[in-house]
Formats: structure tokens, sequence, C-alpha cells
């Protein structure tokens, strides 16, 4: 597996490009296009992510 971080990336628009920087030296520029359909993929995995995660969490409660 990856190694797991839990300090999110930083985005900022520059000149007309969304560029992306984060942990373990992520630096991304991407279109505005591109960004926002990463955003709903990153979005959408994270909240399948949560949803996992509060159903083990019930699992090992009982």
């Amino acid at each position: 597996m990856k190694e797991v971080f839990d300090e999110a990336s930083k985005a900022e628009e520059v000149q007309g490009v969304v560029v992306v920087t984060g942990p373990d030296s992520v630096d991304v520029a991407m279109t505005p296009a591109a960004a926002l359909r990463s955003a709903e993929r990153i979005s959408s995995a994270a909240v399948e992510a949560l949803i996992g995660e509060s159903g083990r969490n019930a699992k090992d409660s009982h």
C-alpha cells in the first residue's frame, strides 16, 4: 500500500492553470476542466472511504 498522508494538497490558479502541490512532492499543473474532474473523483473516493470506514467501525463495536 502507498504511504498515507493526513495533510491536504494545496491548489491555486496561476495564469489560467490550476497548480496542485502537496505531500510527497506532488506538483501538478492542470487545465481547469481536468482539475474539476479530478476534484470530483477525489471527492467521490473520499466519500466511499468514509462510508467504508464507518461500516468497519460499526462492525468492530459489536
